[in-house]
């Protein structure tokens, strides 16, 4: 079933009186929510007691929660011990969601810094694949990492590289950030024949049971020369992108994606919006 929630807590959150993150679930059954996305972007900090109860808190409210690993992943690098730590962030990030409850960790693939594109792909997919082996190896089978569609043109991320880093597991889905991918195409999301031509590229590249339960993140995004430059919020009427073209598209497509909104500082607000249009568009079938 499609989900839809915030990325992180917001200003809702805290004009509501809330604090801590055992009161999430609350708040997003307050709101007509389904899910909600825990950032690890500066790291994985935090201890197996207090994840246990942040877990408990989303079981007890029926909430879905997915964890985003640490935002300097890169596993298209040339240091080994810097790779070995791109390694353990994820699996950190994946201890992490397992103590949540959830089963999704959301990955940044990597960037060539000063090396060329193409071989800095194929050292992110040598990784990836030694990393799977492992990943396999210390039983992690019930849980899934989602690569990323990624916001700047010099990081690794485009929609075919993406496609290419999913089809290395069955436990590696694709996270499709809209947003991201209208900035780094300078706004090329604008109809609904502009989504189609994402999710048909996605589906003949890694499938429909993929692209049927993949990760997705939404926001407008202010983008110049180099791509993304700002998320902003649905407010915005200058970048976009629209969701409501998506809206129609994953009802006609029968698509049951987790949709996150990375909004700044409106996600609970914008994620309702999105839920909202998706279910009118429901109903006009």
């Amino acid at each position: 079933m499609i989900k839809f929630g915030p990325s992180g807590t917001d200003e809702a959150f805290a004009a509501a009186g809330y604090t801590h993150t055992t009161e999430v679930p609350e708040f997003i059954c307050e709101n007509g929510l389904d899910i909600f996305e825990y950032s690890f972007g500066r790291g994985v900090r935090i201890s197996e007691e207090t994840a246990d109860k942040i877990g408990l808190a989303f079981r007890e409210k029926g909430v879905g929660i997915s964890v985003h690993a640490p935002y300097y992943i890169n596993f298209a690098g040339e240091d080994p011990e810097k790779l070995r730590a791109s390694f353990d962030h994820l699996f950190a990030s994946l201890d992490a969601v397992r103590h949540f409850g959830g089963d999704r960790a959301v990955f940044h693939p990597g960037s060539p810094l000063k090396s060329d594109r193409k071989d800095a792909m194929k050292r992110l997919l040598a990784a990836m694949e030694r990393f799977m082996v492992e990943f396999y190896d210390r039983g992690y089978e019930d849980r899934y990492v989602c690569a990323e569609t990624m916001g700047k043109i010099n990081q690794l991320g485009d929609l075919d590289e993406i496609i290419d880093i999913v089809n290395l597991a069955d436990n590696i889905l694709p996270c499709i950030d809209f947003g991201h991918l209208n900035a780094r195409t300078y706004g090329s999301l604008k109809s609904k024949d502009d989504y189609r031509k994402v999710l048909d590229t996605l589906i003949d590249g890694v499938g429909a049971e993929k692209v049927k339960k993949m990760h997705v993140h939404f926001s407008k995004i202010e983008y110049g020369k180099g791509g993304e430059i700002r998320h902003l919020t649905f407010a915005d009427d200058t970048y976009g992108p629209e969701f409501e073209p998506l809206a129609e598209l994953l009802v006609e497509y029968r698509l049951e994606p987790w949709i996150l909104s990375e909004s700044a500082g409106t996600q609970s607000i914008d994620a309702k919006t999105m839920k909202n249009l998706y279910f009118k568009h429901c109903n006009d079938k």
